[in-house]
């Protein structure tokens, strides 16, 4: 077996860390599921992807919808500058913790959910390289192809642009994150290839916008984007910061995940489903919807002077975040995985009077704090196995409504993030083959 490791371990580097700069260990204990789970997630990803679309349509008309999901005026006059269309949300990504009171939501990523293609390779190489026995893993790249083609249809008809079989599809990324990371994107775009398209990954920079049609920079018209950056991401980084965007959106182009999916990618989006104020938002037609979502998110506010306290009380909410800090996770509402968000309990006294106080000036979050699942993680370093009691939770990629695999993620920090210092890792997922 140790041979098999070496194996997996080599292959892995040349793939997805050609640089050496990779942080992430080599799990070679993966996470096994049953179909039981798959079909509850399954149910909470449909569900998700209805409420989701609901607020799409709905909110240029609802003010309760308005209020719940304010965002600063700069971001807000570029959201509304941008096209709605029938079906919006290709890709996102539920963050789930596997609690002993169930499935537990932490925050959602509508804009672009990374990691996919890792999880796929990992997984490939671990079934033909380790080749464990009655395991299987989710064809995640066909779910992707499948998903773009289908979004690409969407944004073709809306432009009224007749649907092409061969396609220049164009994955954009920061150019510093293609140095990083081009091995998993290469993952994808060789797949798309396969299927008889040209494709290619390039800065957002590059793409060239004449007579409102997208250009690469060697002249080829481009069918479809692959968008792969936040919009919180275009001030610092776009050359023409959101003009660039708006300039894409409006161009005859599909771009996938369309701009206007920054709308629901507030941490806002789980008080508008969990608090029961808003439950006149929803029509009847989406009730059950309503209650799946909302039983897996746990009790979550806006962090407001004035708040509605777990207990149906009203209080003045400064001295109460500073006297229930262990129990409390605050988060910004906008800033993008975990950055911006303090666990009370990990949290000095000091440093969380400073939070509490910086969240009362608006766009954050409070929530309950979760009991966090934890796992033996097995990895291999320095030729040999070793073992970390980690956090860990098993978040499903949400593909036009449905299941497209799992990301999970096992780490020794609370946040499962991949801090400097920190034992973390991706962990390949597979469903036990039923006999």
């Amino acid at each position: 077996m140790q041979e098999k490791y070496q194996h997996y371990e080599a292959v892995v580097k040349d793939v997805l860390d050609p640089t050496g700069c990779r942080t992430s260990k080599l799990c070679i204990g993966p996470y096994v599921y049953d179909r039981a789970l798959w079909e509850e997630m399954e149910t909470i990803a449909l569900s998700y992807h209805q409420l989701l679309e609901f607020v799409f349509r709905n909110f240029p008309v609802n003010t309760k919808i308005q209020e719940v999901l304010e965002y600063p005026a700069d971001l807000e006059n570029y959201l509304n500058s941008l096209t709605i269309y029938p079906s919006n949300l290709a890709a996102a990504r539920v963050d789930l913790f596997l609690t002993k009171h169930g499935l537990k939501m932490v925050e959602s990523n509508c804009e672009i959910p990374g990691g996919n293609e890792e999880s796929y390779f990992l997984e490939q190489q671990y079934l033909e390289i380790i080749k464990p026995e009655g395991l299987k893993a989710v064809p995640r790249m066909e779910i992707v192809y499948d998903t773009l083609m289908k979004y690409y249809g969407i944004q073709a008809d809306h432009f009224g642009m007749p649907r092409k079989k061969r396609l220049l599809i164009v994955l954009t990324q920061w150019q510093a994150e293609i140095d990083r990371i081009l091995g998993e994107y290469d993952i994808l775009m060789n797949f798309i290839r396969e299927q008889g398209h040209e494709a290619d990954v390039i800065d957002p920079n590059r793409v060239e916008i004449r007579a409102n049609k997208a250009y690469h920079p060697d002249g080829r018209r481009i069918d479809l984007i692959y968008r792969r950056f936040t919009a919180d991401e275009l001030p610092k980084f776009a050359e023409r910061s959101w003009q660039m965007a708006i300039d894409w959106d409006k161009a005859e182009v599909a771009v996938v995940n369309p701009f206007c999916t920054k709308r629901v990618d507030s941490k806002n989006i789980m008080v508008l489903f969990r608090d029961e104020q808003y439950d006149d938002v929803f029509p009847p037609e989406l009730a059950d919807a309503l209650q799946v979502v909302r039983k897996i998110i746990p009790w979550t506010k806006k962090i407001k002077p004035w708040m509605v306290l777990p207990d149906g009380n009203e209080a003045e909410a400064r001295p109460w975040l500073l006297a229930n800090r262990d129990g409390l996770v605050i988060k910004h509402a906008n800033s993008y995985s975990s950055a911006a968000v303090f666990l009370g309990m990990d949290t000095e006294a000091g440093r969380w009077e400073e939070i509490v106080d910086e969240s009362l000036k608006g766009d954050w979050v409070v929530q309950e704090v979760l009991d966090l699942p934890e796992m033996d993680m097995k990895y291999w370093e320095d030729g040999q196995v070793k073992t970390a009691r980690c956090i860990y939770n098993v978040n499903p990629y949400m593909y036009d409504g449905k299941i497209g695999g799992f990301l999970n993620r096992a780490s020794t920090d609370k946040l499962t993030s991949f801090k400097s210092g920190e034992i973390a890792a991706i962990v390949p997922c597979f469903e036990k083959i039923q006999p």
